[in-house]
């Protein structure tokens, strides 16, 4: 088993996980101003009380599938960046485990080769729980998908 806390949480219908260290802070989703113009994947921007208006990113919008404007409730987690916070919108959150069992070589390259292309490069290992099989999310690499 490995230690570190993970967040678990499903986006762009895949279940993730991220380290618990490299999210800034949780918001509920309100308002979403739209941006014309932008990258697929950009939701829109959101005001973030003192972080100011954020831009909010969702998976979907990789895979070809516009995502909504707004998904009043929907959790956004903040990640920090040398330009600001930028976030992306949970489908769902499904909590924090403190261990997990990482996944054999092969058995984390059938789990990617099941996620969309688009999303491949945004994804590192794999672990599994009680409740199931994982893809670890990287910010930075999803950072760098969208261009930021």
């Amino acid at each position: 088993m490995s230690q570190g806390k993970v967040l678990l949480f499903s986006a762009g219908g895949l279940r993730l996980g991220v380290f618990l260290a490299e999210v800034g802070r949780l918001l509920v989703e309100d308002q979403m101003a739209p941006v014309p113009f932008s990258h697929p994947a950009l939701a829109g921007v959101m005001l973030a009380g003192d972080d100011g208006p954020v831009p909010v990113f969702d998976l979907r919008g990789l895979f070809g599938s516009a995502p909504p404007l707004c998904a009043p409730g929907a959790t956004v987690a903040l990640f920090p960046t040398a330009k600001g916070p930028v976030g992306l919108r949970f489908e769902a959150l499904l909590g924090t485990i403190s261990s997990y069992e990482p996944l054999s070589e092969s058995a984390t390259a059938a789990l990617l080769d099941q996620a969309p292309e688009a999303a491949r490069g945004t994804l590192t290992n794999a672990a599994r729980t009680a409740e199931g099989a994982f893809s670890f999310f990287s910010p930075d690499a999803f950072l760098a998908r969208v261009g930021l």
